[in-house]
């Protein structure tokens, strides 16, 4: 099996009302006729034009279907195109189906992540997809070709003013002087494709080397090979497996899990950080700006053996530090074990900054995301006094602090304080919060600014 136009990937831009609904996941068909169905131009007045309608994508590609997926929290649609074998991709071809689009307003092709953008420019040579909630269209710019043209003779003398405006002005009365008419073809690519089979996909993956699909999330029972280069469909992730579907050219579809450590190898860093039951290793990925960690290995301190992976977290790219510290272990929580930081992200300036926080839960004995910790920038851990601060710059005269605290196992804010310059620059202007009765109640307070040192 191949995958030809493999993968076409959809992000909706734009305001929540204005964008368009994405695309439910499944199995789509393509329609036959409905390219004929395209809309024709309106000629300008005193040409002629021949209207021609062809398919958007090629013939030799031999599509009947493709399949699409659907990441709610991404909000992004990815779309494959199921193509024959044989068929070979024409780079200088007039219009440049590329194997891989992402639209509107994407930018981030890489071998990573192999999605064209779509019309963002609109270029002739740049793929445009339309789509409603069960269907898409793919087409090109319209194209024109001049046929020739026919020459239509005076049918009188000019007068002297048309004489006169054809001399000058070159304004030449087309009665007096006669005319010709261009003979234009324009031709209109468009494909229709309608869902046929809803199925839960949430997100394609491209397979850079061939790779075993098992029948079950262990390594065993292999069912199929994954094809280098192919596109595959995702069902469910864990950390260390994906549930996926093969899909043939004829829609039929072979269900399997992929390892994710054979999809994506990495480098495997030793931490110094460890835990009396656990010890890690970083899981280092390099790519176009850096070494990024991607996954996390816990391993089980007395045997070396692995516990636990944890992975989907996002991280800026590491700096060139030491590589054996990007992991921390405090107890974040103050319940007496120690939990996991790692890099998370910058938030666009450093004061801004995240970290990822995995809370060890004594019950599995497993490092759970604590996706509430992991929001806060900035974060600091007080074990003194058992609250978490989280600090903020929204610019050069805006700064803010939060304090927290767990009551019943639940994080729950007891304090905050916030500074700002007011408008005109005259004051700076305090807000302090603290928890009372109940809620949090909050006061503020103005002070004139103190004047800039020349």
């Amino acid at each position: 099996m191949a995958f030809l136009l493999p993968a076409l990937a959809l992000a909706v831009a734009g305001s929540a009302a204005a964008a368009p609904d994405l695309l439910q996941p499944g199995l789509y068909a393509l329609q036959p006729d409905a390219y004929l169905r395209a809309a024709p131009a309106i000629p300008p007045t005193g040409d002629t034009y021949r209207q021609r309608y062809a398919h958007a994508v090629p013939a030799a590609a031999g599509v009947r279907y493709a399949f699409v997926s659907r990441d709610p929290q991404a909000r992004l649609n990815k779309l494959v195109f199921l193509t024959d074998p044989a068929y070979q991709y024409d780079i200088n071809g007039a219009n440049l189906l590329c194997p891989a689009y992402a639209f509107p307003e994407w930018n981030a092709y890489s071998e990573a992540q192999p999605y064209c953008r779509t019309n963002i420019g609109a270029s002739d040579r740049e793929a445009a997809l339309d789509w409603t909630a069960t269907g898409f269209s793919v087409r090109w710019a319209d194209r024109k070709q001049l046929l020739g043209a026919v020459q239509v003779p005076a049918q009188r003398a000019p007068t002297a003013e048309e004489a006169g405006a054809c001399a000058i002005a070159d304004v030449c009365a087309p009665e007096a002087y006669g005319r010709h008419i261009n003979q234009y073809e324009v031709v209109h690519y468009r494909d229709q494709f309608t869902l046929q089979q809803p199925r839960g996909y949430v997100d394609v993956l491209h397979v850079d080397s061939a790779l075993p699909l098992h029948a079950e999330a262990r390594d065993a029972g292999v069912v199929a090979t994954i094809a280098a280069g192919s596109y595959v469909a995702v069902l469910r992730r864990t950390p260390a497996w994906y549930q996926v579907e093969q899909i043939a050219q004829d829609g039929s579809a072979v269900r399997g899990w992929i390892d994710r450590d054979a999809l994506s190898p990495l480098a495997w860093v030793v931490q110094a950080a460890a835990t009396p039951q656990s010890t890690f290793r970083a899981g280092v990925e390099q790519g176009e700006e850096g070494a990024r960690l991607t996954a996390i290995e816990v391993l089980d301190a007395r045997t070396g053996q692995r516990r636990q992976v944890l992975r989907d977290f996002e991280a800026d790219p590491i700096g060139d530090g030491d590589g054996d510290a990007l992991l921390q272990t405090v107890d974040a929580n103050f319940d007496g074990h120690l939990d996991l930081l790692a890099p998370g992200m910058s938030g666009g300036a450093g004061p801004n900054s995240t970290s990822n926080v995995f809370l060890f839960d004594p019950a599995s004995g497993a490092f759970v995301y604590a996706a509430a910790l992991s929001a806060l920038p900035q974060l600091s851990i007080n074990a003194h006094d058992r609250t978490l601060t989280s600090a903020s710059r929204g610019g050069c005269c805006s700064h803010a602090a939060e304090t927290y605290r767990y009551r019943d196992g639940a994080l729950q804010q007891v304090g905050s304080w916030e500074e700002t310059l007011s408008a005109d620059g005259e004051y700076v202007e305090t807000t302090r919060g603290s928890w009372r009765n109940g809620r949090m109640q909050y006061r503020t307070t103005r002070t004139r600014a103190t004047p800039a040192e020349p």
